[in-house]
């Protein structure tokens, strides 16, 4: 299962499933230390991991997005 990292609530974390758009909690022991909102994350041997590369392309067309709206309202 491979989701997106919404927001940390306590001790849990909040993923939104990338396959169904739903949302899932989570204990935030099955996670790395240096979790982050927005961070592609699988679970894989009862852990989940973070995909740092899908990370930092998702961030990249989010800021690209942003930025082309900007550009509209010129």
């Amino acid at each position: 299962m491979k989701g997106i990292v919404d927001r940390f609530e306590e001790d849990r974390v909040v993923i939104e499933i990338v396959s169904d758009g739903g949302v899932l909690e989570f204990d935030r022991v099955l996670f790395p230390e240096n979790l982050k909102e927005g961070d592609v994350v699988e679970y894989i041997d009862d852990k989940f991991i973070i995909h740092e590369e899908e990370t930092k392309e998702r961030e990249k067309n989010i800021n690209r997005l942003f930025n082309s709206l900007l550009n509209k309202q010129k």
